[in-house]
Parts: C-alpha cells; structure tokens; sequence
C-alpha cells in the first residue's frame, strides 16, 4: 500500500460540491488505499482460515475488516463517479507489508492496513464536507477500533495497542 500525499486544511462542511476537484481527489486517493486494504484483509483473512478452532475471534476481526472495506471501497467509487470523476481502479495484486503466514504475523497485517487506512481518510478529510466527510470519519473510527482489536488480539496490553489520534 503506498503512501498517500497530505491533503489542503479543512474546509466548511455542507453539502456536497460535484465540481469540487480536491474532493475527486481526496477519495480518489483514499479510494486507491481502500483497493490495497480489501486485497490486504483478504489475505489476512486467508491466512487465519486454516488455524486451530480456537481463533475463530481473529477470523471474525479478519472478515470484518474485508466487508468494511469492501463496503467503503464501493461507496467512495459511487461518490467519484457522482462527482463526474473517474474512479481508480484495483491493481491485480499489491505488496504486503507483511506476510501473513500465521497467527500474529496476519494479525500485523490486520493493524498495518487499518493504520495506514487511517492515516488515507485522514489525510482526505480536509477536502471533504457534508455527508461524504461524516461517512469518512465513521469509517477512520472503525479503522482505529478494529486496528486496536488486532493488536489486542496479537497479545499487545490495552495501553499499548492503542493509537491516541489514529491517522495522524
């Protein structure tokens, strides 16, 4: 998943603006990360599939993570094109910054992807307004909560798996 640039300051929020080229590419830049995350938790989620009965918690956290992105993804497709915008589209693989091979190394995965999710709709927030900016934000909480869920998952104490202002 690669780096997403830094994104103008914020703006009023209100109602959408379909002319509005910093908010095409605001989502379309976190549309390309969302492409990566979906890839990312489906190899997760394929890795924590063979283990033992008694992870059936991390399969849950891995599946939640692919539908969430899975369903960011297609509503950030839908707000591009309803700008007049076209979307990115998905590359047929990308490099994981971890393998995940095992319990805790997809569970690594799971919390690098939902970080770096974190820090794409951050990072777009400034050029967002009204419903589309609250449909980010919801989504930058689930980031944070479900990376703090891996890392609590991979044995990291509460105070630790934390992120105080997650994306930043």
């Amino acid at each position: 998943m690669t780096g997403i640039p830094d994104q103008p300051g914020n703006r009023e929020a209100g109602n959408r603006d379909p002319d509005d080229p910093g908010a095409v590419q605001a989502l379309s830049n976190l549309l390309a990360v969302e492409h990566a995350a979906v890839y990312a938790s489906a190899a997760a989620g394929g890795a924590l599939a063979p283990l033992r009965p008694g992870s059936e918690s991390t399969r849950v956290l891995a599946q939640s993570a692919y539908t969430a992105h899975r369903e960011l993804r297609d509503r950030l497709v839908t707000e591009i094109l309803d700008r007049g915008g076209t979307a990115p589209v998905a590359q047929p693989a990308y490099r994981l910054p971890v393998v995940p091979t095992e319990l805790t190394s997809a569970l690594g995965l799971l919390a690098d992807v939902e970080d770096r999710c974190a820090a794409a709709a951050h990072d777009a927030l400034g050029d967002l307004a009204g419903e589309v900016r609250a449909l980010v934000i919801d989504a930058l909480a689930g980031m944070a909560v479900r990376a703090q869920q891996a890392r609590i998952a991979a044995g990291q104490p509460v105070d630790q798996a934390t992120r105080a202002l997650p994306g930043t």
